[in-house]
């Protein structure tokens, strides 16, 4: 027998899809909580013969969700954006250093060790516990950041700094989701430090 109803009132499979996916975040949404906070606790520059360094303390502190995945040997990227520029730049004016950095947690389940590994250089350093990881993680030492040559004695300069979880570097199922749980925010706010040569 044939459908007597009229076309634009047949249901529309990819309507369908949307539908359920919607109503399938509604029933997750819930059960999210919070992301994590990351603050930048300390940032300050000194000279040395090879020029200004940056040191920094960072303060990770996950969110639950996060700290599940961890554990069950997802590992988390974080990505530390480091700009110099004129304190009086104009916006369009290029940053004089723009930097990204990133390093990597990951928990070995065998070896019951956490993993922080430098991606800049490729040094690892293994904890026993997550908390000794975390602290060394948020730990930058000396970090090159410009040659007095290339900056003006009479300007000031002003250094920015910001932590965040890179979702781009999660594994390929878990990213989706994880752009849609506030529980994958991990982001500080941006810390200023002045520099003048």
């Amino acid at each position: 027998m044939a459908s007597t109803m009229p076309a634009s009132k047949k249901a529309d499979p990819a309507r369908r899809q949307r539908c359920v996916l919607l109503w399938l975040l509604l029933l997750a949404w819930p059960a999210a909580g919070w992301g994590g906070e990351f603050v930048v606790r300390e940032l300050g520059t000194r000279l040395t013969d090879d020029g200004y360094l940056v040191d920094a303390r960072i303060d990770y502190r996950f969110s639950e969700r996060a700290i599940e995945a961890l554990n069950n040997g997802v590992p988390l990227t974080l990505e530390v954006d480091l700009r110099l520029r004129r304190s009086d730049a104009w916006p369009w004016e290029p940053d004089i250093v723009g930097q990204r950095l990133f390093y990597r947690i990951r928990y070995h389940a065998l070896a019951s060790v956490y993993q922080v590994r430098d991606l800049q250089t490729g040094r690892r350093q293994n904890f026993v516990t997550r908390r000794a990881a975390l602290e060394a993680l948020g730990e930058l030492d000396g970090l090159p950041l410009i040659t007095p040559d290339r900056l003006r004695p009479d300007e000031v300069y002003e250094l920015s700094l910001r932590a965040s979880l890179s979702i781009e570097d999660l594994p390929l199922p878990l990213r989706p989701w994880a752009y849609l749980d506030p529980d994958w925010e991990h982001d500080s706010e941006w810390t200023r430090w002045t520099l003048q040569p």
